[in-house]
């Protein structure tokens, strides 16, 4: 899916901006291009990029225009504090919340990272089915955070491994992200933390869950 911003920020390059209508049927023309294409092999997933990035009008139209084609919503949340804390000053609510206000739960939604979460939004993850995206080196690049996984498992939260684009970890090796997630938990939780055989889960089992 391509990446959906429609917020007007001036952070974000010239070339990147566009409009809510232009977002939404640029996403609207790939998906009946690709999504079930190559016997069923090839699915779109509808991508906001993340909350402060969207419209609430975006982000409400996009989880309709999913569920109408039977595809994929994913987006990013809670990957880092400061983020955290303007989507409560724009929103008034934690960031979960808000994706939970406007359709952007359930067990066709993958949310990447997930570090920084309360427990009322891990209530939500698991009473939604939302599929967590565990992206390691991200997370260890931008110095986000540590999502706590072997927690959130233990919780019945649906999670599998994710790698977040190429420029937030130089890599999009899988076998990489999945050595990062069996070894970065380790020292918080005990060298028992995420065996192999759990981390490989997340990379088989955990990803299939996660196709609507």
């Amino acid at each position: 899916g391509k990446a959906m911003m429609d917020e007007e920020d001036p952070a974000i390059p010239p070339g990147l901006q566009e409009g809510t209508k232009a977002s939404i049927d640029e996403s609207q023309r790939l998906c009946k291009e690709w999504h079930g294409r190559s016997g069923d092999r090839l699915r779109y997933g509808y991508a906001p990029r993340f909350a402060l990035s969207c419209t609430d009008e975006l982000l409400v139209e996009t989880a309709k225009l999913a569920r109408q084609s039977g595809a994929l919503l994913h987006t990013h949340t809670s990957e880092n504090q400061s983020e955290i804390a303007e989507v409560k000053r724009r929103k008034g609510m934690d960031n979960l919340s808000f994706l939970h206000k406007v359709g952007l739960t359930g067990k066709d939604v993958c949310l990447a990272h997930c570090i920084w979460l309360n427990d009322e939004e891990k209530r939500l993850l698991k009473e939604t089915g939302t599929h967590l995206l565990h992206c390691p080196s991200s997370n260890l690049k931008l110095a986000s955070g540590f999502a706590q996984i072997p927690e959130l498992l233990h919780e019945g939260i649906s999670v599998s491994i994710g790698a977040d684009g190429a420029p937030c970890n130089n890599n999009l090796d899988g076998f990489w992200e999945m050595r990062l997630a069996a070894l970065i938990h380790k020292p918080r939780v005990g060298p028992k933390a995420m065996p192999a055989a759990t981390v490989l889960k997340l990379a088989t089992r955990g990803g299939a869950a996660a196709r609507p």
